[in-house]
């Protein structure tokens, strides 16, 4: 997709659409739980996104839109599938997306640059520093949820964590 590093932007993400034939993005306000969707009908191919989202989450939003076109859209309309079906499409979304943002590979290469050796255990301090120091925008959620996925940390060590919170005590260090 020729983008490197972990901090991917508006411009690379609109790039990799145009190369991927996606010319329709439309952002529409007024979604309550919706951040986006995709269209591919008679029109031709269109991604539609909540206005209004930072750049962070609109940029994890246009990944997961672009999974539905590189992989789902041959399969017809996600609304007509069982809910497990949608559940499956939706969540090999949200792993495309991060997969996308922010490789495995580089995750896990540089926890162990941050942490000077292999990571055993990864607490929410930590990964506030690698999404500091990366410049990642994957959030901090996705981040905790990759930790977990690779068992470098316990479910409930991110249980009720305020990021936001915790940022702002860490950049005040």
């Amino acid at each position: 997709n020729g983008i490197i590093g972990p901090d991917v932007s508006m411009r690379e993400m609109w790039r990799v659409y145009r190369e991927e034939g996606i010319e329709e993005l439309h952002f529409r306000g007024g979604f309550k739980r919706l951040r986006g969707a995709y269209f591919n009908d008679e029109y031709g191919v269109t991604v539609m996104l909540a206005r209004g989202l930072p750049d962070d989450p609109t940029i994890f939003t246009m990944a997961h839109e672009l999974k539905h076109h590189l992989v789902d859209s041959e399969i017809g309309t996600v609304l007509c599938r069982t809910e497990e079906e949608r559940r499956r499409i939706e969540v090999g979304a949200e792993v495309f997306a991060a997969e996308f943002i922010y490789p495995e590979k580089d995750f896990v290469y540089d926890l162990f640059r941050l942490l000077r050796g292999m990571p055993h255990h990864v607490s929410p301090e930590i990964l506030v520093k690698l999404k500091r120091e990366t410049g990642t925008t994957l959030s901090h959620t996705a981040l905790a949820k990759r930790a977990v996925l690779l068992r470098l940390a316990d479910e409930k060590a991110f249980d009720d964590v305020r990021w936001r919170d915790l940022r702002l005590r860490s950049d005040q260090k």
